[in-house]
């Protein structure tokens, strides 16, 4: 199986370049950077790296964590290089890139492009974390005896049955890592029924927090829907109207999921009747429906309101993480669909800051018992505590990886 997949990802890699001219005219690439991702390089560094690999911004936040601490300890004698997917991350990664900590964007997982982005870079070791599985990558890092470790390690469970399929397949891959750190027990357990002995589990590195500061709550008579994919946007407006019949100048704030799909979100406002305003027309928060479509800024919206529906979970997505506003003691909605954060959204309820609403009324309904009152108090302090247990623990775990490795 894994010769087939190489068979086709060498043959598709003629075709890579016009992918990405694509979608480059769709505005889904940087047209500055796209042919990073053919493995092609800005400028010549014969430096040595420490590879820190992520895909999305939410993965790139939780392993920005971890760089500053681990290359204080080899300062002088490494770089770090991180490589991530999305516009979106590699436009936040300027941001943290400066002399010693490089940003490219990943290469795409053909045997050529591969070749190319290892025989450039030749990290000495390399550190992906949650989902990263791309077999040419894993399997000739193994070969150019570049050692891995996967942290955090997520899998949602249809994934996992897809692995389960090609099983060995996927044994064979997930043990090119010498050490998996997994983001929940259940996880865990799993991998070690499929026949791997090189995962453990730590907790969740997303409980962490270094920079987490909380502020007084503004005009909380506001909502904030977080993460939302185009086919919730209608029980969060169903929600709002129903509000609006006690609460005259109720806000509702939507982030959708992807900023770049907004266009989605304005068609179907316009089908629905509903007035909204953008944010960036102003960059202020009045009443009424306010469409959030700046990247980068979901966190200011937490100090406004004190309680949140996080999206992908009245669809069959699996959720999105919900301990960005936890940390703000905002109050959690959400509806059925979070089997990606189960572990995390168990926490939350045990704690009583999280409800599961399963239609646009129970919404409506909880939204009003939570809008002006702010039950979740100090959570911030408990989730804090909790999270830097695990960062310690996972940091001590990848110092003395990358220390036996490079001895």
């Amino acid at each position: 199986m894994l010769k087939v997949y190489y068979l086709i990802t060498f043959l598709i890699n003629y075709l890579v370049p016009l992918v990405l001219k694509f979608r480059l005219l769709k505005k889904k690439e940087d047209p500055d950077r796209y042919k990073e991702k053919l493995g092609k390089y800005i400028k010549n560094t014969p430096d040595e790296y420490i590879w820190f690999h992520a895909s999305s911004l939410g993965e790139l936040k939780s392993i920005e964590k971890l760089i500053k601490p681990l290359m204080s300890n080899f300062s002088g004698n490494y770089k770090a290089l991180i490589t991530t997917s999305t516009k979106s991350s590699g436009d936040y990664a300027k941001s943290i890139s400066n002399d010693e900590i490089i940003h490219q964007y990943a290469p795409i997982d053909t045997p050529q492009i591969i070749m190319r982005f290892l025989n450039h870079w030749k990290p000495t070791v390399g550190i992906f974390i949650e989902a990263e599985i791309w077999p040419n990558l894993i399997i000739e890092c193994e070969n150019k005896n570049i050692p891995l470790i996967l942290l955090n390690a997520r899998f949602s469970p249809s994934s996992l049955r897809k692995w389960g399929l090609i099983q060995n397949v996927f044994v064979t891959i997930m043990r090119n890592f010498k050490i998996i750190t997994t983001m929940s027990k259940t996880i865990k357990e799993k991998l070690t029924l499929m026949g791997l002995n090189n995962a453990e589990f730590i907790g969740n590195l997303k409980f962490y927090n270094s920079a987490n500061q909380i502020e007084s709550k503004k005009n909380a008579n506001n909502f904030v829907g977080m993460s939302i994919h185009p086919g919730e946007l209608k029980f969060l407006i169903s929600a709002h109207q129903k509000i609006l019949q006690t609460q005259k100048n109720f806000t509702s704030i939507i982030i959708p999921r992807h900023i770049n799909k907004i266009y989605k979100f304005e068609q179907l406002l316009t089908n629905l009747n509903c007035t909204y305003t953008k944010y960036s027309e102003n960059n202020k928060i009045t009443s009424g429906i306010i469409l959030v479509d700046k990247y980068n800024i979901a966190e200011k919206f937490f100090n406004y309101s004190n309680v949140v529906f996080m999206g992908g979970s009245f669809i069959k997505h699996g959720g999105q993480n919900p301990l960005e506003p936890a940390r703000k003691n905002c109050k959690v909605l959400h509806g059925p669909s979070i089997y990606n954060f189960d572990e995390i959204y168990e926490f939350l309820k045990e704690n009583n800051v999280s409800s599961l609403v399963k239609n646009e009324d129970d919404l409506a309904k909880q939204i009003e018992l939570n809008l002006n009152n702010a039950s979740v108090k100090n959570f911030n302090n408990i989730i804090d505590s909790y999270g830097l247990e695990i960062f310690n623990n996972t940091l001590d775990k990848v110092k003395n990886f990358i220390n036996d490795e490079i001895k």
